[in-house]
């Protein structure tokens, strides 16, 4: 299957909080995927880092085999 994104050990902190810690994951074409979770689990704020309207604090990503640093 071909890779739409690759998400590695992805990391968020604000302060002394950690939103996001170590998140790995893999979106490939023609699958259907969902994000759940309770309120406060990260969901939007791993969103926003693969959209590149939050900063990470650790990990990458890469969209199409395109590596984002």
């Amino acid at each position: 299957m071909e890779k739409i994104l690759t998400v590695n050990n992805l990391t968020k902190k604000f302060g002394y909080l950690t939103a996001v810690k170590n998140l790995s994951f893999t979106i490939e074409k023609g699958n259907v995927y969902g994000i759940l979770g309770p309120n406060g689990s990260g969901k939007s704020t791993t969103l926003g880092i693969v959209l590149n309207v939050v900063n990470r604090t650790a990990g990458n990503f890469s969209w199409f085999d395109g590596t984002t640093t």
